[in-house]
């Protein structure tokens, strides 16, 4: 009886041709590029959601701490009235807005000030660590403080780093055309119809401009509007 492997030629061991390495190579790098283009999508998709989760989350906060203050606004008289620094438009505003206010909004529950009237400023600026982002300076009532004293050279407290434009417009009622009359600055020298009632507006439009999702790309825009109950408890 005969052994199989007297059938076995020699030199007809298996292997690959060139065109088949060659073949094989090819079918690698497709695929590993492939690979590798589908993870830089899902790395890039998830870096622009982690940051616009950021963004949404500091916004909020931002947010609900400039409204929350709005509508704890107070007004005793000329001194109390909001003023609306208009500093640019779009995201490249840096406007500032000041107004009198009680309750803890922006001071927190610990400030010592929280309960009584005080006075806010807000706007886009740095502290003294040289952090940069939506920022606020607080000082007490007016009528306690010496005849020198200047807001302007307050510290500075940043909310958050995240925030690098802020845009604001304000809107009263104006009877004679019915209808809300928008205006992107407000002061005490208004002096015309219903704003002599109380010099605070009855619509505060907010606008933030926050950091990119990605270098070159414009910032993220979050608007909301309040309406302050202490003015439209003024009007006529």
């Amino acid at each position: 009886m005969k052994s199989r492997c007297n059938n076995i030629r020699p030199g007809s061991a298996a292997g690959f041709t060139l065109l088949e390495l060659l073949v094989g190579i090819a079918i690698f790098v497709l695929v590993g590029s492939v690979t590798f283009t589908l993870m830089a999508a899902v790395s890039k998709a998830w870096q622009r959601g982690t940051a616009l989760c950021e963004n949404l989350h500091a916004g909020d906060y931002v947010m609900d701490q400039i409204v929350d203050g709005l509508l704890a606004a107070r007004y005793r008289d000329n001194n109390d009235g909001f003023l609306l620094e208009d500093r640019g438009d779009g995201s490249g505003a840096m406007d500032s807005i000041s107004w009198v206010k009680e309750g803890t909004a922006l001071v927190g529950e610990d400030s010592k000030i929280a309960s009584t009237y005080h006075h806010i400023r807000f706007f886009v600026g740095r502290d003294e660590e040289g952090t940069s982002g939506a920022a606020f300076t607080v000082w007490g009532d007016d009528y306690l403080q010496p005849d020198n004293f200047e807001p302007e050279a307050l510290p500075a407290e940043v909310l958050s780093d995240r925030v690098v434009g802020f845009n604001c417009r304000v809107a009263t009622n104006n009877f004679e055309m019915n209808r809300l009359q928008w205006m992107n600055s407000w002061d005490e020298d208004i002096g015309q119809g219903d704003n002599m009632t109380n010099h605070i507006p009855r619509f505060v439009e907010i606008t933030l401009y926050l950091k990119p999702l990605a270098e070159g790309e414009p910032p993220v825009e979050m608007r909301r509007m309040a309406d302050i109950p202490v003015a439209n408890k003024g009007m006529k």
